[in-house]
């Protein structure tokens, strides 16, 4: 995820919001020329995402050289880690061919891209189908989980299993690829085999392009010169007030960029006539932390409910027993916020992120069960629609979430120096 953003703050006007928006004319254009009428063909329309995801891929590398971006490689060596990539899925589709056609080697298949994204991320694989940090344009994270909930949906039968090209095209669908979101194939199939244009309509997705490129390009760049790097780690000394104004612009700056990305990503798409899932949903307007996590990045926490959560918790309820559930929830909660934490980055800072982010979720999960027994079922409910309550608890969500995000937005080392330039 780190590296996705360094490589979006240095070369967006470049390579990835002009591809962006003009691969709807490109993908319709080409698919339509090579499928004698037909919208999306198969074979075309995943030969576009592939070969689309190819050229950024190493034109995002050339800007990166271009900008002395540091450890950068050549071009050379960023196509032969792209094929390396392409193989990889090939592979994880015989195996998901495999398991569903035999119903053997189910969990491999299930575990297949997860081992691919942690063989590339954090082992020597790293060095040789990653060349370049900035090169994570390639969006490993969200293809590997995409690729995964895959799986589950295939296994339990909701849709049916997709051909090689299909399956292509989900894998290395291009506005999905380096930023999400997390969307899944049932999503991805039934736009690409039945348009419908009341879900998807062309004014709504251009607005939503429009709005994307506003809070991207102009918002998140005035709110980044309020930020920690911007305004902190300047090389001047620095007042505790200036801390202050870091840490509570730095969460809307955050927003204001991925949102944006994701809403030109849904806007593409939607020109295409491809439903995406959301990925926000006003998360500010949050009265607990437990309400913000459902509306901050929904894919990956849908993701991560289906695939970690809810078996998990199943797990331990068996295990210990249905009077022990609100603690396996507990549980649960926080061991699937350190995954998060890890997902980010291998840093200590990020370990003590997600371990923040499940603490809040697992604190309100104990507070409500206290007071739903304290107030009672009436109580409770007043409490609920209490307007002053509602809106001190959404300061309350927002101001825990800015200081946690001090964990997420800096390295150890980062962090040293704010405090020498504090005191």
């Amino acid at each position: 995820m780190l590296e996705i953003i360094i490589l979006l703050i240095c070369t967006p006007a470049l390579v990835f919001i002009p591809a962006l928006l003009l691969f709807p004319l490109f993908a319709v254009g080409v698919t339509r020329l090579f499928s004698r009428g037909t919208r999306y063909a198969p074979i075309p329309f995943a030969v576009v995402n592939v070969t689309g995801a190819f050229v950024l891929c190493v034109s995002a590398t050339q800007a990166a050289l271009k900008a002395n971006y540091p450890d950068g490689h050549t071009i050379k060596a960023a196509a032969i880690a792209f094929l390396g990539y392409l193989a990889l899925v090939l592979v994880n589709y015989w195996l998901l061919e495999h398991a569903k056609r035999t119903g053997r080697w189910t969990l491999a298949a299930l575990w297949a891209p997860i081992v691919m994204l942690i063989g590339i991320k954090y082992l020597p694989l790293y060095g040789l189908l990653s060349p370049n940090p900035a090169l994570a344009f390639v969006g490993l994270s969200y293809l590997s989980f995409r690729l995964c909930y895959l799986v589950q949906e295939v296994q339990n039968d909701v849709v049916a299993m997709p051909n090689v090209w299909d399956y292509l095209s989900f894998a290395f669908f291009l506005p999905t690829m380096s930023v999400g979101p997390i969307s899944p194939f049932r999503l991805f199939i039934g736009s690409l085999r039945n348009l419908d244009r009341n879900v998807t309509p062309v004014w709504r997705s251009v607005q939503r392009i429009i709005v994307g490129l506003a809070k991207y390009i102009f918002i998140s760049t005035l709110l980044s010169q309020l930020g920690y790097g911007a305004l902190l780690l300047d090389g001047h000394p620095h007042g505790w007030f200036d801390l202050l104004i870091a840490i509570l612009v730095y969460p809307s700056y955050l927003y204001c960029n991925f949102s944006g990305l994701c809403d030109m990503v849904i806007g593409v798409s939607g020109l295409m006539g491809i439903e995406v899932m959301e990925n926000f949903d006003r998360p500010f307007s949050s009265r607990n932390f437990q309400v913000f996590w459902s509306r901050w990045h929904i894919s990956l926490s849908s993701f991560m409910r289906d695939m970690m959560f809810t078996p998990m918790v199943k797990l331990l309820a068996a295990r210990f027993g249905p009077g022990n559930l609100n603690h396996a929830v507990a549980a649960t909660i926080v061991s699937v916020f350190l995954v998060i934490g890890m997902w980010h980055g291998a840093g200590i800072n990020f370990v003590l992120f997600g371990l923040s982010q499940g603490i809040g979720v697992a604190a309100v999960h104990y507070a409500t069960i206290f007071m739903k027994k304290r107030l009672g079922k009436a109580g409770f409910m007043a409490y609920q629609k209490n307007r002053a309550i509602y809106v001190a608890a959404c300061i309350c969500t927002y101001l825990y979430f800015a200081l946690s995000m001090i964990l997420f937005a800096n390295s150890w080392d980062q962090l040293g120096k704010i405090i020498k330039a504090l005191a």
